[in-house]
């Protein structure tokens, strides 16, 4: 029985042989898959396109103002500029929530307290301390009314501020428009692609592909000067704020199948 048993078994470069030709009769029904779907997706692909761009355009008014107010305090002792100088933030800070400002629309970007130096006679010496703090408030709503931004601008001055450095004013949220951009520019894709054809002789088939480009709007700087240099004791005047309008600007090309 034993000697039967071993005489059944396959000799072994027959057993390789046969492994190998598998393997290649595999890789081969790999290959020949992969050219007949490469194949299928050359047929479904069109013969002939054209390419055109089209311009989407959405004027629309500002409705946020953001405006960096600061205050900057030098003095002989550490501890008085320090005080002096949070006394007047925390007073500006005050001041700007009580014209209705959200405290999550107030935030504090910049915060600096050093030692005023003098090395002329080639030594170290400290002259006085200087302090500064800046806040950056949103102000919502300008595309209706101005007032609470003026006032801001001129009562900050007035409460101790003696930095602003300028109002940027954008849209809050352009979702909405570029959307309305896009539309428009996919149907003036569509109208000069139409137009393209009927020129050319020929007929105008589907869509195959949409690619954007936005160009976008961005914000206008305005510069608004407090004439408050370095505590100075004059009052200012409270400014003509002119939110002006903005373009959000969209580019669509669509590539159409012709014949």
């Amino acid at each position: 029985m034993g000697s039967n048993g071993a005489g059944n078994v396959l000799p072994k470069w027959l057993v390789m042989g046969l492994g190998g030709l598998l393997i290649a009769f595999v890789a081969l029904g790999v290959v020949q898959k992969a050219h007949d779907l490469n194949s299928s997706f050359k047929n479904d692909r069109p013969a002939n396109t054209i390419s055109v761009s089209g311009e989407g355009k959405v004027t629309a008014k500002p409705d946020l103002a953001t405006v960096s107010i600061g205050v900057l305090s030098q003095g002989a002792s550490a501890v008085d500029v320090k005080n002096q100088n949070n006394e007047k933030v925390n007073k500006v800070i005050a001041f700007i929530k009580q014209q209705g400002i959200a405290d999550a629309d107030i935030q504090t970007s910049q915060f600096s307290f050093y030692a005023q130096q003098d090395w002329k006679t080639g030594t170290q010496k400290i002259i006085g301390y200087q302090g500064n703090q800046t806040v950056t408030v949103k102000v919502r709503g300008v595309e209706k009314d101005t007032t609470a931004l003026e006032k801001i601008l001129d009562g900050s001055v007035n409460n101790g501020a003696n930095q602003v450095d300028g109002v940027n004013l954008t849209v809050d949220k352009p979702t909405d428009l570029q959307n309305e951009a896009r539309k428009l520019a996919i149907a003036d894709a569509k109208k000069k692609a139409k137009e393209l054809a009927q020129e050319a002789g020929l007929t105008l088939g589907k869509v195959v592909s949409v690619s954007e480009n936005s160009m976008g709007g961005y914000p206008v700087p305005m510069a608004y000067s407090t004439n408050q240099a370095l505590g100075a004791d004059m009052k200012s005047s409270a400014p003509d704020i002119q939110t002006g309008s903005q373009e959000i600007n969209e580019t669509m090309t669509l590539v159409f199948e012709v014949k």
